[in-house]
Order: C-alpha cells, then sequence, then structure tokens
C-alpha cells in the first residue's frame, strides 16, 4: 500500500513538470530590445494639403487708337512737313514756320532795322529776332479743303526784350511774329477755292495775282490763317 502510494506520488510529479514545460512553451513572445526597428505604421497617411488653384494669365487684346488720339497723331495732309511764311512781301522782316505732320513746329522770327545803329557799339544796326517751337492741338477735318486747330504754348529761346551784340549787329530778343496772339487757326489746302477765304487772309498771300494780271480760282498753296490776328502764312510750293 506504502509502495502504491508512493508510485502514485511519482507519477504526480512527472505530471506537473510535463504541464510547466508545455505552459512554458505557450508563454507570451518576448518584446522587442529597443533597438529593433519598428514595424511600418498601418495608419492611413494624412492627406497632402490642398493648393488653391493659381490663376490663368489673361492677354488682354491691345486697345486700338480712338478718333481723339489718331487727331492728336497725324490729321495733316502727307504733304508735310511743309514750311510756311509770313511776311509783307516788303521790309526787313519775316516770320518763317515749319510744321510737322502732327501738329509741333519750329521757327524764326527777324526784322532788320539797320539804321538803328551805334557806330561805337554796333555800327551794323539793330536785329530783332526770335527762335521758338510749339504745337498745333485739337487738330480736326473741317471739310475737303480746311482743318482747324488750336495754338498751344509756344516757347521761345530767349525771354523778351533780352539784348546781345555780335559782329557789330545789336540783337534784341522779340515775341513770334504772327503767333504772339490768337489761338483760333485754319489750315487751307491748295485746291481751296478763293471765293472762300477772306479779304484779310488773302492780303497777306504774295502770290494772290499772277504775272499777266489775273486772278487764280484756287489757292494753289498750302496757307494758315490766323482767324484772330488776321494773319496768312503761306507756302511757297504746294
Amino acid at each position: 500500500m506504502k509502495m502504491h502510494k508512493t508510485i502514485t506520488l511519482l507519477t504526480a510529479w512527472v505530471c506537473a513538470l510535463a504541464c510547466t514545460a508545455l505552459l512554458g512553451g505557450c508563454a507570451a513572445p518576448a518584446q522587442p530590445s529597443p533597438s529593433a526597428t519598428p514595424a511600418a505604421s498601418t495608419a492611413p497617411a494624412s492627406p497632402a494639403p490642398t493648393q488653391a488653384p493659381q490663376p490663368t494669365a489673361t492677354v488682354q487684346p491691345t486697345a486700338q487708337p480712338t478718333a481723339t488720339a489718331q487727331a492728336q497723331g497725324a490729321l495733316l495732309p502727307d504733304a508735310f512737313p511743309l514750311e510756311f511764311t509770313f511776311s509783307s512781301g516788303a521790309g526787313g522782316w519775316g516770320t518763317v514756320l515749319t510744321l510737322q505732320p502732327d501738329g509741333t513746329f519750329t521757327g524764326s522770327y527777324h526784322d532788320s532795322e539797320m539804321g538803328d545803329r551805334d557806330e561805337a557799339r554796333y555800327p551794323n544796326g539793330t536785329v530783332y529776332v526770335c527762335t521758338f517751337s510749339g504745337r498745333f492741338e485739337d487738330i480736326r477735318q473741317v471739310d475737303d479743303h480746311t482743318y482747324a486747330l488750336t495754338l498751344g504754348k509756344v516757347a521761345t529761346e530767349k525771354p523778351k526784350d533780352e539784348t546781345w551784340i555780335q559782329d557789330g549787329i545789336r540783337y534784341i530778343a522779340a515775341d513770334p511774329y504772327g503767333l504772339e496772339t490768337g489761338k483760333s487757326f485754319l489750315l487751307y489746302t491748295p485746291e481751296t477755292p478763293l471765293q472762300r477765304l477772306s479779304e484779310d487772309f488773302l492780303s497777306w498771300w504774295p502770290l494772290r495775282f499772277s504775272q499777266d494780271g489775273s486772278t487764280p480760282s484756287t489757292l494753289s498753296c498750302y496757307g494758315l490763317y490766323n482767324r484772330e490776328a488776321n494773319y496768312g502764312f503761306f507756302t511757297y510750293e504746294s
């Protein structure tokens, strides 16, 4: 009986060892060491921020020039630039003006007074002079033969009455005669009928009468009329 009990206890001890070994094999796996590479995360990646759409550049069509811009550009006839002369045809004075297609101009005025002299200081007399430049504005065609112009600012090279002596001549700065007063001007083409032109304007025309004494029916040259001062500028070649 005692032997049988001993065998039974021995058998129970062996079974206990076997169960311990079996339970040890089912234990939880060891934790990875800190140096181990972590497994890739399976969490969904955050979406990249959406950029605002960039505006597409729009090419604007080139603006067409307005009628006003065209008028201020070059509205005078193709024959320009032309040189105009304002003179009585007698005496030693005259104004010469060169007019460009866009209305800008340059010019000069002179009036010689050879009797006004000083034997010691200016024995060759006195000359009134003016060198100037400017622009006609608001150029517009009135009819087939006429253009209207408005005189803008006129600049002179020297201030009025400035005096200097050179080569025995006393020079005195003057106004640009023919442009010193008046703003409203008319430009006439060579085909303009004379019957449409004022006598005040035509009185300055050096070719009003032909050599045979007859009167032409048209102006036959370009004319520039200062309406307020009744002055006339003319070209010698149409």
